[in-house]
């Protein structure tokens, strides 16, 4: 994987980064200090790529 998907845990936006990179500590949204959830999808059905549709949306 060369990419992870990360969402707000404030104001449930997603964006990609390189795998090896960090996610911020102020969201690029919502601007508020939040904690980021790794949603990258890793199973098979999502071809490995993008958002795991299991954690859907905020």
């Amino acid at each position: 994987m060369d990419k992870n998907t990360w969402k707000c845990s404030n104001c449930g936006y997603t964006f990609d980064t390189d795998a090896t990179a960090n996610p911020p500590e102020t969201c690029p949204s919502c601007r508020t200090k939040c904690e980021f959830l790794n949603v990258t999808c890793y199973i098979p059905e999502c071809g490995m790529s993008g958002q795991d549709p299991r954690l859907g949306s905020k």
